[in-house]
């Protein structure tokens, strides 16, 4: 690891031994408190709250699922595949093992365990898997954007990674058909939040007494209060319906998702035609927020996302 990415992981680790990863889950009658925690996460760092959003992802599916884990882990959620591959479950001799590359691996050079997407024939299936001793291969030469260099995002190549059928996680899509897969997509975006109430901060800490910097002071404003408004309605209403019995679950994370998205594009357009150039380009702390939440937020997918909603 080189040093920023050290810091990050011992920063993280901090939160996690001082007990302040220890978020209220989803769907436990306190979402929306989860919700301004991971805001709040953002609110202080962007590449940070990406590890603990992961983290604490983790630790809700596997609440979950009913299963146990170590308090003291740092957990991550990879399951994104790549179009030129993916990971597999095989069996060789009786025995289970993971073979292939994952994509998108964030912490991957500092977690303690991960929970994986792999497929093994038709299926697709979720797998715990201790990172440490692992035969595991690590390769962050394809990152090239400085932003979220600190957060060791990579493709993690498993070299026959043994399984024991207990590391398997639910059954066939359990990861995706579950409940809480919709309810946990808010996560990130409570975190994108948190970035533009950052972007907010400092532009309320440089106002100019002049009135078109106090108009983008006012639009900014307002968009704090939506932000805010927005990730408070999505937790009670998940908190209503935690199971999904009224099968609004994706439609609700799509919208708000896309709302949360738009909102943080205002935010920088506000921000940058208030500041100027100056605090873009000689205040490291805010380039490298401005440059992290445009990256953070293309995880909404867009105009996909708007045709799922309108289908």
């Amino acid at each position: 690891m080189n040093d920023a990415q050290n810091a990050l992981a011992q920063a993280t680790r901090l939160l996690l031994r001082e007990g302040r990863l220890a978020i209220p889950s989803v769907g436990k009658g306190k979402t929306a408190e989860r919700h301004r925690a991971l805001a709040t996460f953002g609110r202080k760092d962007l590449a940070l709250a990406r590890i603990v959003e992961a983290h604490t992802d983790a630790v809700s599916i596997l609440e979950e699922a009913g299963r146990e884990r170590p308090r003291d882990a740092l957990y991550g959620v990879w399951a994104a595949d790549a179009p030129n591959g993916q990971l597999h479950l095989v069996s060789n001799g009786g025995s289970l093992y993971l073979r292939g590359t994952k994509q998108y691996c964030s912490g991957s050079a500092f977690l303690d365990s991960a929970l994986v997407t792999a497929h093994r024939g038709a299926e697709l299936l979720l797998v715990e898997v201790p990172l440490r001793d692992a035969p595991i291969s690590i390769d962050t030469s394809g990152w090239k954007s400085p932003a979220f260099a600190d957060t060791a995002t990579g493709a993690v190549q498993f070299n026959d990674v043994a399984i024991a059928p207990t590391q398997i996680v639910g059954t066939h899509r359990w990861y995706l058909d579950r409940p809480g897969f919709w309810h946990g997509a808010l996560g990130p975006a409570a975190c994108w939040a948190g970035g533009a109430l950052g972007l907010i901060d400092a532009a309320l800490g440089a106002r100019r007494d002049n009135p078109h910097y106090l108009a983008h002071l006012g639009a900014l404003e307002a968009a704090a209060w939506g932000l805010s408004a927005m990730l408070d309605a999505a937790g009670r209403e998940i908190d209503a319906d935690p199971n999904d019995e009224t099968r609004s679950a994706r439609r609700r994370a799509l919208s708000a998702r896309h709302l949360i998205e738009r909102t943080c594009f205002d935010v920088m357009d506000h921000f940058g035609r208030a500041t100027g150039p100056a605090l873009l380009a000689f205040d490291a702390s805010i380039a490298k927020r401005y440059s992290e939440l445009t990256l953070y937020i293309r995880q909404c997918h867009a105009e996909r996302d708007l045709h799922t909603l309108s289908s």
